[in-house]
């Protein structure tokens, strides 16, 4: 491969990881959505909005991940989930009914899950061993730099005319340009030789048990930790340490934290190797730690920026895992199956709050963080001596 088509697998990764995190449009635009464009729809009704999306990536990420590179190219899967979130993200500007942009919606966020494992693949076949961790690193800044710039902007643009946010999703149209001149379809090494292909098939294409191991893992850690974003907020406001516009810079601090793990993470992973995830485990226990009992808004930022890098480290760190004992033509579903974990976790989350306010009677914001911060310490074992342990086999 020479310099000019690595130049444009790189450009192409980056444009795909540049529109994983779209979906922060809508963090700083809620409440003027809300108050501006629906104040006779119930708050929790608007609140549908952003979490329509964050569910209907999961289906999007496993049908993707079970079709990319077979009856879907990868070139036409990312012109399909950059165009649709483009299209579908903008329209609601053009259009005021609230059940229509629900829909609209609900497409966006499919359109979104169906470059998650896109992301991940294209980093896995288009860099080789050596490559990848740099690769990795560089797209999640690109991912973070994203996640910042969506935010700075919907903020902006609320504090204007609340309906522009919907036009903020134009942004897409740069990494969907870049990927209609750049993106090159990987080679399919998927295929066998003939006369090999259905009984390689029936055993190198089987998922292995540690892609659904760490899928789950990374669900339960992430549904552990998530109050912590969610109640920051609220954590803040009760606390007497800030307004909203405090929490609206402590969650940019987060991202910062996303791209801080990008930028070290090619150094941690050569100098931690197999032990890179339980590093970034570790750090996520210390981070979830010190947000929780950490009473002052220096703690609390400590908190959110190491659990920032925390998350970004462990996130990269498996995806380029499964290149060691994931078959090359289930690289896919193993990618979709580990974001979905993610978003899934998220869902949960919010039912798991209610679920503890209910149960101890305690409305204390801090308190499902607590909680969450020994499921993240039991979990996060599990997950370390496992990785450390595992021996992947030969495929």
């Amino acid at each position: 491969m020479n310099s000019k088509e690595k130049r444009g697998n790189l450009i192409s990764v980056l444009a795909v990881y540049f529109a994983a995190n779209v979906i922060f449009i809508m963090s700083p635009a809620m409440n003027s959505i809300a108050t501006n464009l629906y104040p006779d729809i119930p708050y929790g009704t608007v609140l549908l909005l952003s979490t329509i999306s964050s569910l209907l990536m999961i289906p999007g990420s496993l049908i993707a991940g079970a079709v990319l590179g077979k009856q879907v190219r990868f070139r036409t899967m990312a012109i399909v989930s950059l165009g649709g979130i483009v299209i579908a993200g903008v329209l609601p500007y053009f259009i005021t009914n609230f059940t229509a942009v629900l829909v609209l919606r609900a497409i966006t966020g499919f359109c979104i899950g169906l470059g998650f494992p896109l992301q991940s693949t294209l980093a896995l076949k288009l860099f080789d061993d050596n490559e990848r961790p740099g690769v990795l690193g560089k797209a999640t800044v690109a991912m973070s730099v994203g996640a910042i710039l969506y935010m700075l902007i919907s903020g902006a643009v609320c504090d204007i005319n609340a309906s522009w946010v919907w036009l903020v999703h134009g942004i897409i149209l740069i990494p969907f340009i870049l990927v209609i001149l750049f993106l090159k379809e990987p080679e399919q090494t998927e295929e066998k030789p003939e006369g090999t292909e259905r009984p390689q098939k029936a055993s190198g294409e089987k998922l292995p048990g540690m892609a659904v191991f760490t899928s789950f893992m990374f669900m339960v850690v992430f549904f552990a930790f998530y109050p912590v974003l969610l109640n920051m907020s609220a954590i803040v406001s009760q606390e007497g340490m800030g307004n909203a516009a405090v929490t609206g810079i402590i969650s940019s601090l987060y991202t910062i934290g996303n791209a801080i793990a990008g930028v070290i993470f090619a150094k941690v992973y050569k100098m931690a190797g197999k032990w890179t995830i339980p590093v970034g485990l570790v750090l996520w226990a210390v981070g979830t730690a010190v947000f929780s009992f950490g009473y002052n808004l220096p703690m609390i930022i400590i908190g959110v920026v190491v659990s920032g890098i925390a998350v970004q480290i462990v996130w990269p760190a498996t995806i380029n895992s499964f290149s060691q004992y994931v078959p090359a033509a289930r690289q896919s579903m193993a990618s979709a199956l580990f974001i979905s974990g993610m978003n899934l976790g998220c869902f949960l989350t919010s039912f798991y709050i209610s679920g503890v306010a209910n149960v101890t009677g305690d409305t204390n914001p801090r308190l499902p963080c607590q909680i969450g911060l020994a499921i993240v310490i039991v979990f996060a074992l599990i997950w370390s001596v496992v990785q450390v342990r595992y021996k992947p086999e030969k495929h």
